[in-house]
């Protein structure tokens, strides 16, 4: 998953750590040049809403949040999804309470279905809202 942005602008790129094979897609945000590490994105398969779509997570270390890096890997992540052709739907569930990863999904081209619970993690639920970007 490398980020989709004009070089001059490109600030992380994304480092597959996916297992081969798997329908589970995770990767390490390095920041560009030195491709240090900041953070993590990934994306893998669920049930949601009575189908089968991706679900999509991210994190930025908070020393390097809102610089972009996010919304960089989250292009990026969605540009791998299309390709695989596979799910029609990627899905991201922040919490409503988490401006800033609301934001990132925005700025990505996701669209806002609705404020919904989410299980996460096992047991508890939290009070989410469902973005949502159509992959074909």
């Amino acid at each position: 998953m490398a980020a989709r942005r004009p070089k001059s602008r490109q600030r992380s790129a994304t480092t597959d750590t996916s297992r081969k094979g798997s329908p589970r897609r995770t990767g390490c945000i390095r920041l560009l040049p030195a491709l240090e590490p900041v953070g993590g994105i990934g994306y893998w398969e669920r049930a949601w809403q009575g189908e089968t779509v991706y679900e999509a997570g991210w994190g930025v270390q908070p020393e390097f949040q809102g610089r972009g890096i996010a919304t960089d890997a989250v292009l990026a992540a969605v540009a791998s999804a299309r390709a695989e052709h596979r799910n029609r739907r990627l899905h991201a569930l922040p919490c409503i309470g988490n401006p800033a990863s609301n934001a990132v999904g925005r700025k990505s081209g996701f669209l806002f279905v609705m404020e919904c619970d989410f299980e996460y993690p096992k047991g508890p639920f939290i009070r989410c809202n469902d973005w949502r970007v159509d992959l074909w």
